[in-house]
């Protein structure tokens, strides 16, 4: 045999896990199909990456939703503070800011990569840059991994062997940490769907997630770049409450963006998939009941009387807002406080609890930061990442169907994955 283990995909989980393989004293064998390892771990948070999150785990499994009760026995065996001092044992030292949101210190993701990278090859993993799987060999009649395939006609590897098409690397294990779809310039093109999907495995439809929309009205454009903070957000999916958020959005050329929508997202894209019409509402008073809110309508145009409408909306709203509320609430700009009636009053009270957006589409997935979908968690061993349908076959990583919120907690899932996934491949428990 050539290797006891061959780690397919050199992102975040999977250079972890085949360092620690290794570090177990497994033979391992790294396939990358980039020229360099970690491309994408190398453009997360900005190019800061957000490895982690500090918060306790009950709430951290909260962060995935339904699905994160999958994930309870990879968090807690590889925790975020085992994490924070992993790498500190690789000279990456790290801070924690807002929200338990825990950073390299230097702000540095090639950081990051670096000690992965160091981490694995220290321990001896053999790795294959340019590597292209092409498919997984199982046994005739076993039905168990016997090795890999590469897509690569001829290629020679760091033992000096020359791999020819359809020759196999020999293996009996192997673990497919291809990640998702999302930033698909990095490599993430979805092959390791293809790869699970040809050995029997179900894979729940890729979608985009944390991610921005489009959105159908018009006024959004002219609010490009514009930053509202402390905001609720409300999705209503067919005219029914299903989420919501507080936080932070941007308006953008194409629709909206930031913090809340992100958080917002799978919920959104999973309803669009499912047909359904999607609207946003926006509070942008969530601190005042509407009783509170219209008395201090009341008391605003009850001051400024003799002023005009457009001048008093300066203490309700952003500048460039209030051409929209103009619009949308009916009372002209130039009318006088004290000659707004009841009536306009109510509406325009409605539309600082309750503006709505209507979201057309998620944008591709070259814009979204993970992948929502992946290989069902019904046909993967939560206690150690085995394929429950193929002997050998492990998976760490976004390649699985769970995905989380921002603010660390994917990259510490595929971190905790990939060294679960690593222990089982070397009988550790």
């Amino acid at each position: 045999m050539d290797y006891d283990l061959v780690v397919i995909g050199g992102g975040a989980a999977g250079m972890l896990a085949a360092g620690r393989a290794a570090e177990n004293g497994l033979e391992v064998l790294l396939l990358e199909r980039n020229n360099r390892l970690g491309k994408k771990l190398g453009i997360t948070g900005k190019g800061r990456c957000n490895i982690t999150n500090s918060a306790e785990t009950e709430r951290f499994i909260e962060n995935f939703g339904k699905k994160g009760k999958f994930l309870y026995g990879a968090i807690t065996r590889f925790t975020s503070s085992d994490l924070v001092r992993f790498f500190a044992g690789l000279g990456v030292e790290t801070k924690e800011e807002r929200g338990g949101r825990i950073f390299p210190a230097n702000d540095k993701a090639s950081t990051v990569v670096k000690a992965l990278e160091r981490y694995a090859r220290s321990n001896g993993v053999v790795i294959e840059l340019s590597s292209r799987v092409d498919r997984i060999v199982t046994g005739r009649e076993s039905g168990a991994v016997e090795g890999v395939i590469l897509k690569n006609d001829r290629k020679t590897i760091s033992s000096g062997k020359t791999i020819n098409a359809n020759e196999t690397i020999n293996t009996g294990k192997v673990l497919l940490a291809t990640g998702g779809k999302s930033y698909p310039a990095t490599g993430s093109t979805g092959d390791g769907y293809a790869i699970a999907a040809s050995l029997g495995h179900t894979i729940v439809k890729p979608r985009q997630s944390l991610v921005p929309f489009d959105t159908g009205n018009r006024f959004v454009r002219d609010l490009q770049g514009l930053s509202l903070k402390n905001v609720e957000v409300t999705v209503f999916t067919g005219g029914r409450k299903t989420a919501s958020g507080f936080g932070e959005m941007l308006f953008t050329h194409f629709g909206v963006s930031g913090p809340v929508i992100l958080t917002l997202s799978g919920q959104i894209t999973d309803d669009l998939a499912a047909g359904k019409t999607v609207e946003l509402s926006i509070d942008f008073k969530p601190a005042l009941t509407g009783e509170k809110l219209d008395k201090r309508l009341i008391r605003e145009f009850a001051d400024s009387g003799t002023k005009h409408f457009r001048t008093v909306m300066k203490n309700l709203l952003p500048n460039r807002l209030i051409p929209v509320f103009i619009t949308l609430s009916g009372i002209a700009p130039e009318k006088k406080c004290s000659q707004i009636t009841s009536t306009e009053r109510n509406n325009l009270a409605a539309l600082l609890k309750d503006l709505r957006l209507t979201i057309k589409r998620p944008r591709p997935f070259e814009e979204a930061i993970i992948t929502r979908g992946g290989i069902d968690l019904k046909e993967i061993d939560p206690r150690t990442m085995r394929s429950k349908l193929v002997d050998g076959l492990y998976f760490c990583g976004e390649v699985i169907d769970i995905d989380g919120n921002t603010g660390g907690y994917n990259l510490q899932a595929a971190f905790s994955t990939a060294w679960l996934a690593a222990e089982a491949c070397s009988n550790l428990k």
